[in-house]
């Protein structure tokens, strides 16, 4: 009966350590490397016979976001454009995914009297983007679908989802002379023109800007056209 027990004992003990093995596996597999992840998450895949992942997005920090700025604020250190993307292209970097959009001007707002930050915008452009002409800009953002080693991986960002093809967009910008641009405040300077006149922000917050949105311009790009022409 003792020698049973043992036995018993050992083989629940040996159970008790694969387990933990297999969990602690799990939890490696959760916590891809910081370099090379994009490989890594491909490999994995892989190897459990996916042809498609989608992974999240790192957290950004992006200026201009700080809750108390006003929209009257915002107004002095960039512009207001109407403006609709025309192309996206989505390209891999070590560790993450970037889409440069193509956007094209339909109508400028108003124009930025003081830049925040010159030379902020990345400066690595697609050549195939290039040259621009006079009412077409760049803006690069995280995320987007690129293909590694026949895997399609997704990288999305619930924070700021990605821009739409032909959508137009109120956009809060910084435009730089070679046609590079950034948003202030990231998703915080982005409205989508729905219905032709309705502003609607990509993602929602308590911003400042977002209620002045709201309760100022009465989320209308009729209202907002107004009183910018009034500046």
């Amino acid at each position: 009966m003792k020698i049973k027990l043992i036995a018993l004992l050992l083989l629940g003990a040996g159970a008790v350590s694969v387990g933990l093995i297999r969990t602690a596996s799990t939890v490696q597999k959760q916590h891809p490397p910081y370099k090379d992840r994009l490989k890594w998450y491909a490999k994995e895949a892989k190897s459990e016979g996916r042809k498609k992942v989608t992974i999240p997005a790192d957290v950004v920090e992006y200026l201009g976001s700080a809750g108390t700025i006003t929209s009257e604020q915002a107004f002095v250190s960039s512009g207001v454009v109407l403006a609709h993307v025309v192309a996206a292209q989505s390209y891999p970097r070590n560790d993450y995914i970037v889409t440069w959009n193509k956007f094209v001007i339909d109508e400028v707002l108003s124009q930025a009297r003081e830049l925040p930050c010159t030379n902020c915008a990345p400066s690595d452009p697609p050549s195939t983007f290039l040259p621009l002409q006079s009412e077409e800009f760049l803006i690069m953002k995280r995320g987007g679908r690129v293909n590694i080693d026949g895997v399609e991986i997704e990288q999305t960002d619930a924070a700021f989802p990605e821009y739409e093809l032909n959508q137009t967009y109120i956009l809060l910008l910084v435009l730089e002379p070679s046609g590079l641009a950034w948003t202030l405040g990231g998703p915080v300077g982005v409205f989508r023109v729905v219905n032709k006149d309705e502003l609607v922000p990509v993602r929602e917050s308590d911003h400042r800007i977002h209620k002045d949105f709201k309760e100022k311009y009465r989320s209308s790009l009729r209202v907002l056209k107004n009183h910018l022409k009034q500046k």
